[in-house]
């Protein structure tokens, strides 16, 4: 595999990692360490399993390792992804309530399902890459994402009437 075709999934691979740490400097080294990682361990891949499922299970384990590090999820809010400067500051604040508030709720799943709405929702996974990532099978990962999506719209809206 090429360099320019691995460096294409940096951007994606810095947003997962941004995401599940909610901090950008962690990010960034999650996402180096991930990278390192793949460097490492590329004579392991074999081709019968998806290039891009097998960087995301890497990156979900760094980000875990990272966790077990720091003891604690952080606490701070995160934008899911938002820049300043790319939209109105309105709509950006906006989105940036929204964010905590779904950040908020998604802290509240057991991790299996929050790994799974994440990479389904932000990543635009395939129900058979998840499978992949998270070494589990196809019912699985469609059983924790009905029971996440449906313990996330309690959550919503009970935070809706607070």
């Amino acid at each position: 595999m090429d360099e320019k075709k691995i460096l294409q999934y940096y951007d994606e691979i810095f947003r997962f990692s941004y995401y599940m740490t909610g901090n950008e400097e962690a990010a960034y080294d999650c996402t180096q360490e991930t990278f390192l990682r793949l460097i490492r361990f590329y004579g392991t891949y074999t081709e019968k399993r998806k290039f891009k499922a097998w960087l995301f299970r890497i990156a979900r384990n760094v980000c875990y390792d990272h966790f077990r590090k720091e003891k604690e999820i952080p606490e701070e809010a995160v934008t899911l992804g938002l820049s300043p400067g790319r939209a109105e500051e309105d709509k950006n604040l906006a989105r940036m309530e929204s964010g905590q508030v779904i950040r908020a709720a998604l802290e509240k799943l057991p991790r299996m399902q929050r790994d799974v709405v994440i990479l389904r929702f932000y990543h635009q996974l395939s129900i058979q890459e998840i499978a992949t990532i998270t070494d589990s099978s196809i019912p699985t990962v469609k059983s924790r994402l009905r029971q996440s999506m449906d313990k996330l719209r309690k959550l919503l809206d009970e935070e809706e009437f607070n």
